[in-house]
């Protein structure tokens, strides 16, 4: 007998919001910018992709995806997070895969980082998928703080 998936994706919507702000409080940005950063992409106004993960019919964890201007199908990761509960869990990699999947005829997708110790686990995470490493900007986010890009081919 299989088990059931322990997570489900779907597309985001307006009534995720009260789950996912919390989310991102807790680990990437201020929670009140997420409505405002969400609008545009749930109304249809853009190409802009959220997706979330659900436990249950509970929303624990959610991605953005912007298509980069002037590409061949190049997409940018520009936020994914789960319930910090979850992590190792298994969602973040249903939320990946979801995205990846949603991205459809999509060329390259990339994920920006920092080089920072609290984002150890998130550069993991990301090669751990099968995505490379591929370049290092020193100072890019301030004196301390390098960009860290990793790519990933999807078709």
């Amino acid at each position: 007998m299989a088990m059931p998936d322990l997570y489900q994706t779907r597309p985001a919507r307006d009534t995720d919001i009260p789950f996912l702000a919390p989310i991102a409080e807790a680990t990437l940005f201020p929670g009140d910018m997420l409505p405002d950063m969400m609008a545009p992409g749930l109304n249809g106004n853009t190409e802009d992709i959220w997706r979330v993960v659900l436990q249950g019919d509970t929303p624990v964890g959610f991605a953005f995806v912007q298509p980069e201007a002037m590409t061949d199908r190049t997409w940018n990761l520009r936020a994914i997070a789960t319930r910090p509960d979850l992590h190792g869990a298994g969602a973040g990699t249903a939320l990946i895969q979801s995205v990846e999947a949603a991205l459809g005829t999509a060329r390259l997708l990339v994920i920006d980082t920092t080089q920072t110790p609290d984002q150890d686990r998130a550069r993991r995470f990301y090669a751990a998928r099968g995505y490379d490493h591929v370049a290092t900007i020193p100072g890019f986010f301030g004196p301390d703080e390098d960009k860290v890009t990793f790519t990933k081919t999807l078709a």
